[in-house]
């Protein structure tokens, strides 16, 4: 590769990087969400749980509401998973901290059941562009952004849970039959 060339792709990865996000709308393909797990050291990704419903939840440890909401969202889970739902259901956390130490300290004093990843660099948050935190993206098994909840307030956990509940009817509704 000639140094102008070099050069050239140089400036459209740093234009590319330096390009204003642009928030993910309901329907359209979810952006991949990829990091370490905070308490396990393990990769997570977003496509692991494809055929799955995810909510993928940015959320701060400075954030008063997202400290009000994780329970609540521990809470749905355990109690669909109790359902039988762990099949069919998740939640991914994804941590927009700047100091990563802080969040692993935040979980051990306050813990999840489900996965939270750091989003140390920014990554998952430039391609959500999550205007106020917490943010709670579901995501449909066929992997489009299907509702968003910003923020936090009353009737957060009903809200969630009947728009959870209403898309696994869908999907269960448009399963194939087993011969």
């Amino acid at each position: 590769m000639s140094t102008g060339t070099r050069a050239l792709a140089v400036l459209l990865l740093a234009l590319l990087a330096a390009a204003p996000a642009r928030a993910v709308d309901p329907g359209e393909l979810a952006p991949e969400v990829a990091g370490k797990h905070l308490l396990s050291e393990q990769l997570l990704r977003l496509s692991d749980w494809r055929g799955k419903l995810v909510i993928v939840d940015f959320w701060a440890t400075w954030c008063g509401p997202c400290v009000l909401s994780m329970p609540q969202l521990d809470a749905l889970r355990s109690k669909l998973h109790a359902e039988g739902l762990a099949e069919r259901f998740e939640i991914l956390g994804v941590n927009l901290d700047d100091d990563p130490a802080r969040a692993r300290r935040f979980l051990e004093q306050r813990p999840v059941g489900y996965p939270v990843l750091s989003d140390l660099i920014g990554v998952a948050a430039r391609r959500y562009a999550p205007p106020k935190l917490p943010s709670a993206y579901l995501i449909g098994a066929d992997g489009r952004v299907r509702f968003i909840y910003y923020g936090h307030g009353e009737g957060y956990q009903d809200t969630l849970e009947a728009k959870v509940r209403e898309l696994l009817a869908e999907s269960a509704a448009v399963a194939p039959v087993a011969p």
